[in-house]
C-alpha cells in the first residue's frame, strides 16, 4: 500500500507540474491600489518628489547598496523558508563603473535585466491626458504581446519632474508584470536564467510568454503534506523573496533620501503580496481535493489522462474569468467612483493585521486558500458553461471575455454579476488589508 501511495503521489505531481498555470492575478494593479492608497492620509498630504532614474539613484547608492545587498542576502539565507541564495558572481559591487551599474544591480537582485524601468506615470480610467506626453506600452514592458496594455493611457516623467508620491505608488503597483519574472529559469533559453542559480522552471509552461513568471508571483503554503513530500518543487515559489526584497529596498531608499524610489520598490512588493490574494495563485487546482487529484492522475498514469488533462484546462479558464471579471468590474466602479461597493471596499479602513516576516504566507495566502473552494464553485454556479464546464474550450482572449458581464447576464442574470460582485468584493477587503500592512510596516503609520 505505501508503495502504491507513493506511486500515486508522484503521479499527483508530474499531473500538477505540467498544468499551464496563468502567471498574472489582478488585471491592471493601479485600478485596485488607488482606491486603497488614496484614503491612506499620511500618504495623500505628503508633498510631491522628484522623479529619478534607476541609474541616478544606483550612482548616488552604490557603496552604500552593495554593504545593504550584503547584509540583505545574509538575512535571506536565515529566514526565508526555500531561499535559494545568489550564487557567487552576481553580487552587487561598488566598482564605480556607471556603464553598466543598471545591468549588475537587476542581476543582483535576479530581476530581467531587459526590463525597460522608464520614467512615467500609469494614468487611472478617470485622469486625462492633457497636454502630457504620452508613451506606447511596448516601450514600458519586455512583452510582445502588449494586448492587455492597451486600454491605458501612460504618460512621460522627465528626471527631476515633481510627482506626488500616490502616484508612483500606483504606477508601481503593475510593472512587476511587465517582465520583471521573465526568463529567470535555466531553461528558458536565456543567458541569464542560466546564472541565477533558480534551476529548472518548477511548474508553469516555459514555452508561454507569461509562463516563466508564474513562481514568483504564486506561493502555494497549504497543501496537504503528501504533495510536498513527493513534489518539493511545490516549495519553490518566491513572492516572500520579492516582497521582502522591495521592502528592504524601500527602506534604504527613504533613510537615505530617495524618496521617489522608497515609493516605487515600496509599489513594486505590493504588487507581489496582492497578487496572493488572488486564489488562483495561492493553491495549484482551487476547488479540487487531494483525493480527487490523485484519482485522476492514477487514471493519467495507467492510460487514460483525459480527467486530468480537462481538470487543468478548466482549472485555467476559471482564472481567466475571475481575472476579466474583475478587469471589467474595477472600470465600470470607475464611473461611479463615490458609490461603489467595490471602490468602498478597499477604501474601507477594515482591522489590519501587523505585518511580519511571514505576513504573506501566514496571513494572506492562507485566506486566499480558504475562499478558493468559495469562487471556484461561484464561478460554477453563475458563468456560462462554456466558459467554466467545458474543458474544450479555451477561455483565454477568447471572444466571449470580451463581453463576459453579458454573457454572465445572459445566464444567470443580474443575480448572478451580483453574487460575483459580492465576492470579489471580499476578496478587494483582503487585497487592500494587505496593502496597508505592508505600507505601515514601512512608513510606520497610516
Amino acid at each position: 500500500m505505501k508503495k502504491l501511495m507513493n506511486h500515486l503521489a508522484i503521479a499527483l505531481i508530474i499531473g500538477v507540474n505540467l498544468t499551464p498555470l496563468k502567471s498574472k492575478a489582478w488585471s491592471e494593479h493601479p485600478l485596485l491600489a488607488y482606491p486603497v492608497l488614496s484614503s491612506i492620509p499620511d500618504l495623500t498630504n505628503r508633498n510631491p518628489v522628484e522623479a529619478q532614474s534607476l541609474k541616478s539613484f544606483l550612482i548616488k547608492e552604490e557603496k552604500g547598496l552593495a554593504d545593504f545587498l550584503k547584509k540583505y542576502e545574509e538575512w535571506a539565507n536565515i529566514n526565508l523558508p526555500n531561499y535559494v541564495p545568489l550564487p557567487q558572481g552576481l553580487e552587487f559591487k561598488n566598482t564605480g563603473n556607471e556603464s553598466d551599474i543598471v545591468y549588475r544591480f537587476l542581476r543582483a537582485i535576479r530581476l530581467n535585466p531587459n526590463i525597460k524601468l522608464k520614467l512615467y506615470l500609469h494614468l487611472l480610467p478617470n485622469q486625462q491626458v492633457n497636454d502630457r506626453n504620452t508613451i506606447v506600452p511596448s516601450e514600458l514592458t519586455t512583452l510582445t504581446d502588449v494586448s492587455s496594455l492597451s486600454h491605458t493611457n501612460y504618460v512621460v516623467l522627465n528626471e527631476g519632474d515633481l510627482v506626488t508620491p500616490l502616484d508612483v505608488l500606483c504606477t508601481a503597483n503593475d510593472e512587476p508584470d511587465y517582465g520583471f519574472d521573465l526568463g529567470l529559469f535555466e531553461d528558458n533559453g536565456t543567458e541569464y536564467g542560466k546564472t541565477y542559480g533558480f534551476g529548472v522552471q518548477p511548474f508553469g509552461d516555459p514555452k508561454l510568454e507569461y509562463g516563466s513568471q508564474a513562481p514568483f508571483h504564486m506561493g502555494f503554503y497549504h497543501e496537504a503534506k503528501l504533495l510536498y513530500t513527493f513534489g518539493p518543487f511545490l516549495k519553490k515559489t518566491y513572492p516572500e523573496y520579492r516582497i521582502s526584497l522591495f521592502k528592504a529596498l524601500a527602506e534604504y531608499a527613504f533613510a537615505t533620501g530617495n524618496q521617489y524610489w522608497g515609493w516605487r520598490f515600496m509599489g513594486w512588493g505590493m504588487h507581489y503580496l496582492g497578487d496572493l490574494s488572488m486564489p488562483y495563485h495561492t493553491a495549484p487546482l482551487p476547488g479540487m481535493s487531494t483525493a480527487r487529484m490523485i484519482w485522476i492522475n492514477l487514471k493519467a498514469i495507467i492510460g487514460f489522462p483525459k480527467s486530468k488533462n480537462d481538470a487543468v484546462q478548466l482549472v485555467s479558464n476559471k482564472h481567466s474569468v475571475l481575472e476579466q471579471f474583475q478587469w471589467l468590474a474595477m472600470h465600470e466602479a470607475y464611473n461611479n467612483y463615490d458609490t461603489n461597493p467595490l471602490i468602498e471596499a478597499l477604501r474601507a479602513e477594515a482591522p489590519i493585521t501587523p505585518y511580519s516576516d511571514d505576513f504573506a504566507r501566514t496571513v494572506v495566502s492562507q485566506i486566499s486558500v480558504d475562499r478558493s473552494r468559495k469562487v471556484d464553485k461561484a464561478l460554477k454556479t453563475y458563468c456560462p458553461p462554456l466558459l467554466v464546464k467545458d474543458p474544450s474550450f479555451e477561455a483565454s482572449k477568447s471572444k466571449e471575455l470580451d463581453n463576459l458581464m453579458e454573457q454572465i447576464n445572459s445566464y444567470s442574470g443580474a443575480t448572478g454579476v451580483e453574487q460575483l460582485n459580492a465576492l470579489l468584493t471580499e476578496m478587494l477587503r483582503t487585497y487592500s488589508m494587505s496593502l496597508r500592512s505592508y505600507y505601515i510596516a514601512i512608513i510606520g503609520k497610516a
